[in-house]
């Protein structure tokens, strides 16, 4: 399987029906998880490892994980919602996924890698950093996908620090935005994200 393929096996499931704005519900581009899970892939983090995928709103990066050939793959979702669109995305894929209702924030088991789209805060309510903390204390590699302002990559960086971890690898990446709430005013919209790889 090549990357692309990934990509467009993944295109073909299921989105967020209803998505909850107060969970800052977006589904990762499938371009976007097939090139993390590729990435992540080529540094030995996925291939008969365990992997758990936080936040796994609809179970992309999970299904993605199981496809190329991670051991054993768990999924993580406070939004039953959500859970039922992975679960049913993991039957469509012909993957099998342990799928648990959690906040993540509250998990303590650990895992070889961590694949995460968490919220990211904009809000203000929700802090992403608090989800990033349970990816660092949980795995040995952990991707994390983050929004991208300088202040913010760097105030992150010194975080991971604290938690004596280190940011391995930092991929600046385009994050298309469909037109799924009421307030968005474009088909698409496309925001910059950063992927942080920490071990």
């Amino acid at each position: 399987m090549k990357q692309k393929d990934l990509e467009i096996q993944l295109s073909q499931l299921q989105n967020f029906r209803e998505p909850k704005i107060h969970l800052e519900q977006y589904q990762t581009p499938p371009r976007l998880v097939a090139m993390i899970t590729w990435r992540a892939l080529q540094l030995g983090d996925i291939k008969d490892k365990i992997v758990a995928d936080f936040c796994c709103g609809t179970g992309l990066f999970a299904i993605a994980a199981k496809i190329l050939g991670a051991k054993k793959v768990y999924a993580f979702e406070i939004d039953l919602d959500a859970l039922s669109i992975a679960k049913r995305n993991a039957k469509d894929a012909g993957v099998e996924i342990e799928f648990l209702e959690a906040d993540v924030r509250n998990i303590d088991t650990r895992f070889d890698t961590i694949l995460m789209n968490s919220p990211f805060g904009v809000k203000g309510v929700i802090k992403d950093q608090e989800f990033l903390y349970s990816a660092l204390k949980n795995s040995d590699v952990s991707y994390s996908i983050h929004l991208f302002q300088e202040k913010n990559v760097e105030f992150l960086q010194k975080f991971v620090m604290q938690k004596k971890k280190k940011v391995d690898e930092i991929i600046k990446a385009e994050f298309e935005i469909p037109k799924i709430y009421h307030f968005h005013k474009k088909r698409y919209h496309v925001i910059w994200v950063v992927i942080l790889r920490c071990i």
